[in-house]
């Protein structure tokens, strides 16, 4: 009998997305950059402009019914809400159709697959290059939002290597790990998972926006501050005070 206890799976392993046919998707897919907007974005905007469309749609409904035409529609249409309400989901619909058809002509993403060590960089709906595993010289990007990510392929008796370029390398988790999946696939160190380094950013612009803040106060900076948010605020609450004349100075604060 095995007893040995249950294999616990790697929290650090990259989860990326997958294709149909189980390619490793380099990048965000359509889906994802598409949905928060979609079902977020575009509703606020569609709801805010409904009363210009909600308008549209009571003057087709005069126009219809001045020439004789009264059905089941143009009964729907006689409440202000319901012009209201349809002409925010016709908006709605409306921008979603623009918003998709410019994203699945202009998406970048590289296909990996993992069996054949295969590289395709998908540009729009057409594979404008593709490339081996084994040629993969560099692949970088950071994990925020909006940067790059920059996969350098050379081919034999290539001077320079091809620069592939996926925008928005980090806009998810899954999309930062399928960077990391091809740096571990091409013998690279692969990067921390996102959260790590996300986690990381946020910590580092505080620090800086910590730095800036004692900077102005003459305030004398400890290495503590950059790891504990509530010490510094504290000691930057007191100095504030020392500085504003309610609170004696102690050896080391800025001078009134």
């Amino acid at each position: 009998m095995n007893t040995s206890p249950p294999a616990v799976p790697d929290r650090a392993a990259p989860a990326p997305r997958r294709s149909r046919g189980g390619e490793v998707l380099v990048g965000p897919s359509v889906r994802a950059r598409y949905l928060p907007g979609a079902l977020i974005g575009l509703p606020l905007v569609a709801l805010l402009l409904s009363p210009l469309a909600g308008a549209g749609l009571q003057q087709w409904r005069a126009s219809r019914r001045s020439a004789g035409h009264d059905g089941a529609l143009e009964q729907l249409l006689a409440p202000t809400w319901a012009q209201l309400l349809l002409g925010a989901l016709a908006l709605w619909a409306l921008f979603a159709l623009w918003a998709l058809v410019p994203l699945l002509l202009t998406r970048t993403l590289v296909l990996l697959d993992e069996e054949r060590r295969t590289l395709r960089l998908r540009k729009g709906l057409r594979i404008r290059d593709r490339g081996s595993v084994d040629e993969v010289e560099y692949a970088v990007g950071e994990a925020v939002r909006g940067s790059l990510g920059l996969i350098g392929v050379r081919t034999p008796g290539q001077a320079q290597p091809r620069q592939w370029v996926v925008p928005e390398i980090g806009w998810d988790d899954a999309s930062f790990d399928g960077l990391r999946l091809l740096q571990a696939a091409a013998g690279f160190t692969p990067a921390p998972p996102r959260a790590e380094l996300m986690a990381e950013h946020v910590r580092s612009r505080r620090e800086a926006a910590h730095r800036e803040l004692a900077t102005r106060l003459g305030m004398p900076w400890r290495e503590e501050y950059a790891q504990d948010d509530a010490v510094f605020r504290a000691e930057f609450d007191r100095v504030r005070r020392v500085l504003g004349g309610k609170e004696p100075p102690r050896e080391g604060d800025p001078e009134p």
